[in-house]
């Protein structure tokens, strides 16, 4: 799978939410809402960040897999992965979680 067809497939879905637009870090493309990263592509993966529980219950039905950065295990990030980039599109409410989530984060930041 091309990282640019991913890219142009997640961006084409989320393109009409307000304040969401894509952003370049190292090898990633990150997906933010305002200034937060809400999700990025990792490899051939999507990764999204999600409350605590939420992010388990989609580790315990093994619909996700959990980030790991070095040896430590990210609560909160979980990482889809599928076949074919069009198979993303059917995660549209997961996205749309993490927007929320990653945004009333920032709400009680501020």
């Amino acid at each position: 799978m091309a990282k640019h067809d991913l890219t142009t497939i997640l961006g084409s879905m989320l393109e009409d939410i307000p304040q969401v637009h894509t952003g370049k870090h190292l090898n990633h493309t990150n997906f933010l809402v305002g200034n937060k990263v809400f999700a990025f592509i990792q490899g051939e993966s999507v990764v999204l960040k999600l409350p605590k529980e939420r992010a388990k219950e989609l580790l315990d039905k093994k619909q996700a897999s959990q980030l790991v950065m070095g040896k430590r295990a990210m609560k909160e990030w979980v990482v889809i992965t599928h076949q074919h980039p069009e198979e993303y599109q059917q995660d549209e409410k997961l996205f749309k979680e993490a927007i929320a989530f990653v945004s009333s984060i920032q709400q009680t930041m501020q």
